[in-house]
Parts: C-alpha cells; structure tokens; sequence
C-alpha cells in the first residue's frame, strides 16, 4: 500500500485492573477511559488481563470493539444501563468495524503500529456487566464482536489521533468472513480454508479449527 488510509479516529482509549467480579472470578473488563496512553508489546501501560489465555499476550496485546456495537445494544435490550467503554474493550476508532477490518491489516496511530490477529469471542462476562442474559450470544449472532491486535511497533496513542491502514496483505480476510465460516462447523471449502491457512498473521486457534475440517494440522 503506497499511501496510507484514514480509517477514523480515536474516539476512546481505556485501561483496566483485575478486581473481583462475578460468579467468584476476577476480572478487568470494568475500564477507565484515560486521554493518553503508552502501548508496549503486550498492551496498554496500566492495563491488565484476568484471563489470559482469552486475553493478553503479544498476540491478543490490545482489544478494540466497533462503536455501533452499543447502538445495536441498545435497540436490541432497550432500558440496559449501558455506556460506551462497558465491553472491556482499550480502543474505539471511528469507522472501524468488522466488515472494513482483515486479518494482517497494520495500523498506524500516532506511530504505534497494531496488526489485527483474531476476532474476540463474546463471553458470559458481558452479559454479568450488563446484567442482562443474553447479549454475548446476540453479539456473536450479529457478528459485532471486536478484535485484537499484536503492536509492532511501541509508542503512545492519545485521544482523537487519527487511525490510519498501513498494509493490507489480504483483502479478503475480513473479520465478518472469518467470524461466518469460523461459526459454520459445515464450511469445508479446501481452496478457502487453505487461503486462511495461510495468513501468519492469523491467530493459531483459529487455525486449527480451520485445518481439522479439512483432516490437517495448521503449521
């Protein structure tokens, strides 16, 4: 890609400690939204994962959700205290939503490199935080579910910095595909799945959900 593109800008950073929260399990998903923030390779300064094998890590470093998520919400569960910031996400860009999104995509705001790795798996946590069953699952249904980054390259982000697409290395890799065949235990296209297969970038639990449907091991 020889010009970068605006994709939006930054509309909310947070940040979040481990602290007790339900069904006798600790969890980070209660953020603040903070103005600045330093990004290293495992995340956000000042943030913190409960669960790390479901979140954190270098390649699950930084969590962003699309903005129409709480629109959705909202319309769908009316009379749900809900704010935006409440999904235990870091980021929301402007613009930015799993349909515009591809696995492998770099992006660049304010020198802080992010490539996108996975979608996020919606979780029973949303629906404790809401108090009102049911959301993860609509969430998953509707394919609004957010994603995680791996950061390239370090620095810090502030509020209303602009997002801008750096690569795109596979255009077809969008997050609302992925998130359709990863949820069809039907899909079975070889010619596609190997397409898949063969994104470095792309997280290896998807991978090997991928490659068991067609009787192969991911490398």
């Amino acid at each position: 890609m020889d010009t970068p593109q605006l994709q939006g800008r930054v509309l909310r950073l947070q940040t979040g400690q481990a602290l007790p929260f339900a069904r006798e399990q600790v969890s980070a998903i209660n953020k603040s939204q903070v103005e600045r923030v330093e990004v290293s390779t495992i995340g956000f300064d000042g943030d913190e994962q409960a669960d790390q094998f479901f979140h954190g890590g270098q390649l699950q470093a930084v969590h962003q959700m699309p903005l129409r998520a709480y629109a959705l919400i909202a319309q769908a569960f009316p009379g749900v205290a809900l704010h935006e910031g409440m999904l235990g996400e870091n980021l929301i860009v402007s613009g930015m939503h799993e349909a515009t999104v591809c696995i492998g995509d770099v992006f660049g705001i304010n020198g802080v490199q992010l490539r996108v790795t996975r979608p996020r798996r919606p979780c029973w946590k949303i629906d404790s935080q809401l108090n009102r069953s049911g959301v993860a699952k609509f969430l998953q249904e509707q394919g609004c579910v957010g994603w995680y980054y791996q950061v390239l390259h370090t620095g810090s982000i502030q509020r209303h910095d602009d997002c801008v697409l750096l690569q795109r290395p596979h255009a077809f890799a969008t997050l609302t595909r992925l998130w359709e065949i990863y949820n069809d235990a039907s899909f079975r296209d070889p010619e596609e799945i190997q397409r898949w297969l063969g994104i470095e970038a792309l997280e290896r639990s998807f991978k090997e959900v991928l490659g068991q449907r067609l009787g192969s091991r991911p490398g």
